[in-house]
């Protein structure tokens, strides 16, 4: 790979032979890669055109233009292009390999799929096609198949952290966490620093009721990537574990502030503000939280809690009534066992006979 000097310096060169009137087909394909590597991607796609105007059966050429569209979002374009390549040369492997990723970014995962299995026919050692495959099988929920071909990958490639991250990812949805752990360990013992890698492991700490090492790691993750707002959420989970709720209400203000769409974060928000004994302002959080989720029990259920806190036991019985509607079983249970719903048992014993 030619250094950002070199590369600058190659376009000058080119630019100064097509000035004089050097108008080649090669030497249009020159500026164009210059110009991609650069990332000056609309120029390079100008000049791309330009050279395929000149030269319009080279194969890489099509393949370099493709990828130019797809960096710069045209991916339908970059589709057909990629299919001009291949209509020039059908065992092009690197083609069917970045089809088949552009294919995944339209969310076309059967046809990434099929353009993967193309391009292993031709490069069967290639790590990079068997972890693209498996990505596809993963978005189309074949957890199983994903899982072997992930692990295909590593077979091919060892030392890539990045699969075993999305393995583990895998592991985790089939319900095979120590699994899902073990391919994990490793990249941490190493010192290896990757936001993914630590919430997925912080995730399983979590689970496994290593609380406060899950938080270490997860601070980990929002150093790297202070913007990901799954992870400042997940963070504000673990520290309500842990009792440690004023910084949890911190961490969920944070979340909301940068996702206030977020359902999850509000009803969050909601149960951190009653454990603080602040009712009034839980039952906003709820409501913030059923304005996006009509239809969220929990919502319901904690609100009940909150207007019986209050001495509202009209609202108190109606919210409950509303949680109880929309899953009686679990609720009626937590109702039973919620001391401060007790006095609205009048409430929930119709739908414990009922039950």
């Amino acid at each position: 790979m030619k250094s950002t000097a070199n590369l600058e310096q190659w376009l000058i060169e080119c630019d100064a032979e097509l000035e004089q009137g050097h108008s080649t087909a090669e030497l249009w394909q020159q500026r164009s890669f210059c110009l991609a590597q650069l990332q000056r991607y609309p120029e390079a796609i100008m000049s791309f055109q330009q050279a395929l105007t000149l030269d319009s059966d080279n194969p890489r050429v099509w393949c370099n233009y493709a990828s130019t569209l797809a960096a710069t979002g045209q991916l339908a374009d970059a589709v057909y292009a990629y299919d001009r390549a291949l209509d020039l040369a059908p065992n092009y492997a690197n083609v069917w390999r970045r089809r088949g990723k552009v294919l995944y970014r339209q969310k076309e995962y059967v046809r990434a799929i099929e353009s993967y299995d193309h391009a292993l026919a031709l490069a069967p050692t290639d790590a990079r096609l068997w972890y693209g495959k498996g990505l596809a099988a993963y978005q189309l929920g074949q957890l199983s198949q994903a899982i072997e071909l992930f692990k295909t990958a590593i077979a091919n490639e060892p030392n890539s952290p990045e699969i075993h991250i999305s393995l583990a990812y895998a592991l985790i949805d089939n319900q095979q966490k120590s699994q899902a752990l073990a391919y994990l360990q490793p990249w941490i013992t190493k010192g290896f620093q990757n936001e993914r890698l630590f919430q997925c492991y912080a995730y399983l700490l979590d689970q496994r009721g290593d609380h406060n090492e899950a938080l270490y790691y997860l601070e980990q993750a929002c150093d790297l990537d202070p913007g990901n707002v799954d992870f400042w959420f997940h963070r504000g989970i673990v520290l309500t574990r842990l009792r440690r709720l004023p910084e949890a209400h911190e961490v969920f203000r944070e979340v909301l502030m940068r996702r206030a769409d977020k359902p999850d974060a509000w009803l969050a928000l909601g149960l951190v503000l009653r454990h603080l004994s602040e009712p009034e302002a839980a039952i906003a959080a709820f409501d913030k939280a059923l304005a996006l989720s009509p239809s969220h029990p929990l919502a319901f259920f904690h609100q009940a809690s909150c207007y019986a806190a209050l001495g509202r036991d009209d609202w108190a019985a109606e919210h409950l009534r509303r949680a109880l509607s929309l899953d009686t079983q679990t609720y009626l249970l937590k109702a039973q066992r919620d001391p401060i719903l007790q006095g609205l048992k009048q409430h929930f014993l119709p739908a414990a006979n009922a039950s």
